[in-house]
């Protein structure tokens, strides 16, 4: 049995630990009874001691499982059951900032080199003096203290991690939904895929900080890649790259994975005038349905970075929200082109019935166009034009035949019904979705500037300004063309004409440009070219 040596030390133990209400707790784990209750005695006699024992390694374990909180153990080492080192063991693994003090009454080198390697930080041989208790706790406590603010630190620092990286993801994914919505915000604007392939271009640009991007569609049919939109310059070779050639453009559109190049690789890469552009350089494949659709690239960075994942990661951001954007507009053209083939099979249909008004809709469409293109209208503007200018006299089809290929002059009833012929016009296609601003040119293009025309008697800047444009066309290629109560005339006869209803039946702006689109040496006789049909 030890030897008990009642001196009260003064170890007032004034830090207690993250918090100094809480006492520091003492589990004593001994087999013999009166040890246990020796050192409890001991301690509960000192201020800001709370002791707890058990006779055993599982008892204790037990007590440790159920307590909130232990602060340090001391175990005897030969114990029945489970010795103390396997005990400390166990305890360490439920909290290394418990201290573990061992007691044993054969002490050995080769046995406190196994205890410290299971946990123990101290041990007391049997017998002993409470005067090296108070030595030996005042250690335990100290020890405690580090081990738990080094905990706390180690939490915070684990928890600041965690911030950080949260903090990190959340920045990301702040950014990736900026740039999605700037995506999206630029290509809901687009109302065709060349002004799309344009503005992808730009945007590739923008979004990787380089000087250089071009955007090529796969043409798999003539095995060709065909460069629909650019920024910066490029090279003219890269008009049209060959699928089946080795082009790193080529093979991306074959393998459908990206390719990141350095300046280096440029220079032992020169298979190709495609393949010598300066500068890193990243090239993605733009695919719509799982299939390759086209290929993306860009280069020379302004920034002088390298260009690597994060490029990458940007351009497969916009390929991702600008395909739906192509497939959506590709179906829309689809469309408008069989809508517009179907409506001009109709016009043709009519003409066909009056060989003196056969091409009319080719031939204005053509001359309106030019008149437009040299007033500086936008291709907007042009595609408008292009698209009304073909279906202008579709109302006829309403005007009934003995009316509409009368050899002879009009009634003044017959001719009112001719003059319903812009408002059947607008009804035809008034449900088939077209731009007000194209049913605005088939309503309105029989309007005059001084406001005597049909059917609604605009005047002036009230009338579309491209339907004034139609207007003069229109007139020219009647003037120029056979009707059934004359014969042709000449184009000059018809400028005469025209000039001599300026300001009545014409925008005098449009006259001007008109005659100065005629002296300007642009060969203009009424008649309409091949290769000058409406790809729309």
């Amino acid at each position: 049995m030890a030897d008990i040596n009642f001196v009260t030390p003064k170890l007032a133990y004034a830090e207690k630990g993250p918090d100094r209400s809480e006492q520091f707790r003492i589990m004593v784990v001994d087999d013999e009874q009166a040890v246990r209750e020796a050192i409890a005695q001991y301690f509960t006699g000192l201020d800001g001691f709370d002791v707890i024992d058990a006779s055993n390694a599982f008892d204790a374990l037990m007590l440790l499982h159920n307590l909130e909180r232990v602060d340090c153990i001391i175990s005897d080492i030969n114990m029945p059951g489970m010795d103390g080192l396997e005990f400390i063991r166990r305890v360490k693994e439920k909290d290394r900032t418990i201290i573990a003090i061992v007691i044993t009454g054969l002490p050995s080198m080769n046995l406190i080199i196994d205890a410290m390697r299971a946990g123990a930080s101290d041990f007391i041989a049997k017998p002993f003096k409470f005067n090296q208790l108070q030595v030996i706790m005042e250690r335990a406590m100290r020890e405690r203290k580090i081990l738990i603010e080094n905990l706390f630190l180690t939490e915070e620092l684990k928890a600041k991690k965690v911030i950080e990286e949260i903090n990190s993801r959340l920045e990301k994914k702040i950014k990736e939904q900026s740039i999605l919505f700037n995506i999206s915000d630029n290509l809901s604007r687009v109302k065709s895929t060349h002004e799309l392939y344009e503005k992808v271009a730009t945007m590739a640009c923008s979004l990787t900080e380089t000087r250089q991007a071009c955007f090529w569609v796969a043409n798999h049919e003539a095995r060709k890649l065909i460069l629909m939109g650019a920024a910066g310059a490029y090279p003219a070779v890269w008009n049209e790259i060959a699928l089946d050639g080795e082009d790193v453009c080529a093979k991306v559109a074959r393998d459908g994975m990206p390719v990141m190049i350095t300046g280096e690789s440029f220079m032992h890469t020169q298979k190709s005038a495609a393949n010598t552009a300066v500068g890193d350089r990243i090239i993605v494949p733009f695919t719509i349905r799982n299939e390759v659709f086209g290929v993306l690239s860009v280069a020379q960075s302004r920034s002088g970075k390298i260009l690597g994942e994060e490029a990458i990661f940007l351009l497969h951001l916009l390929a991702e929200r600008a395909s739906l954007t192509v497939e959506n507009l590709l179906l829309y053209e689809s469309v408008a082109l069989n809508l517009h083939a179907t409506l001009k099979a109709l016009v043709r249909s009519l003409e066909a019935k009056d060989p003196y008004t056969k091409e009319h809709s080719r031939r204005v469409t053509d001359l309106s166009l030019k008149l437009a293109s040299h007033l500086g209208c936008t291709p907007v503007e042009m595609d408008s034009l292009r698209f009304a200018a073909h279906l202008h006299d579709i109302g006829k089809i309403g005007i009934m035949d003995q009316i509409l290929l009368k050899k002879g002059r009009l009634t003044k009833e017959e001719y009112e019904i001719i003059k319903s012929h812009p408002l059947i016009g607008e009804e035809i296609v008034g449900h088939l979705g077209i731009m007000p601003v194209e049913k605005a040119i088939i309503r309105n293009h029989h309007e005059r500037w001084d406001g005597n025309g049909y059917p609604d008697g605009l005047s002036g800047n009230d009338i579309p300004y491209l339907a004034r444009i139609l207007a003069v066309a229109d007139s020219f290629d009647a003037i120029t063309s056979d009707r059934p109560y004359r014969k042709a005339k000449t184009a000059a006869f018809g400028l005469a004409e025209l000039k001599q209803n300026k300001g009545t039946q014409f925008d005098p702006l449009i006259i001007d440009a008109f005659e100065d689109f005629m002296n300007g040496g642009v060969e203009c006789t009424g008649r309409v070219h091949d290769d000058d049909e409406d790809k729309r």
